[in-house]
């Protein structure tokens, strides 16, 4: 059942409602275990992600799971909540039981942690992303997806180069924060 879903969404979105350009893929696939983190300009970016991704999990605002059946569907596809309106202990475990419980798995995590409205809007840089990959030493794909496309129209998708982070940064809050920053531009300069 997982597997039809996963085709038709893909089908309809990728296939039909637009058409998807993927650049420097190999990157990705360079890493069993990683986390990918995308700017988020629509709710389908996580699916524009699908084709190219194998064993993608994902956290999303918990507010999505408030409906039950709407909240069962993305648990059944990897999905998992994360509080956003506070420090989420149980949601960044989680995240770091997945990564380290999992030889081939790749967590996405947008880091500005909403959709952005505008194509120039930027969002404010949360450091969960910096935090997990530091926890379990993976490495962090950049990756820009187009801004608010329209039905219809070309998305590119383009992975940028890995991040690496380090554990000795964890005790330091402004190192943490500096990383963070460096990740967001990271994704921009793929724009």
């Amino acid at each position: 059942m997982y597997y039809i879903t996963r085709k038709l969404i893909i089908g309809i979105v990728c296939h039909i409602l637009f058409r998807i350009k993927y650049e420097n893929v190999e990157i990705l696939e360079k890493f069993d275990k990683c986390l990918i983190c995308p700017n988020h300009s629509r709710v389908f970016d996580p699916i524009f992600l699908f084709p190219k991704v194998d064993n993608m999990f994902s956290m999303a605002k918990s507010e999505l799971f408030k409906n039950k059946i709407l909240g069962n569907f993305l648990k059944y596809h990897n999905v998992f909540p994360i509080d956003r309106e506070r420090a989420d202990i149980s949601g960044v475990k989680k995240a770091i039981r997945l990564l380290k419980n999992n030889d081939k798995i790749k967590l996405l995590i947008f880091p500005e942690g909403r959709v952005l409205k505008t194509k120039k809007e930027r969002g404010e840089i949360k450091n969960g992303a910096i935090y997990i990959a530091s926890m379990v030493e993976v490495p962090i794909i950049p990756v820009y997806i187009t801004a608010r496309p329209k039905f219809f129209s070309q998305v590119t998708v383009k992975f940028g180069k890995p991040i690496f982070t380090n554990k000795k940064n964890l005790k330091d809050k402004k190192k943490i924060q500096n990383e963070s920053k460096v990740l967001m531009t990271e994704i921009y300069n793929l724009e």
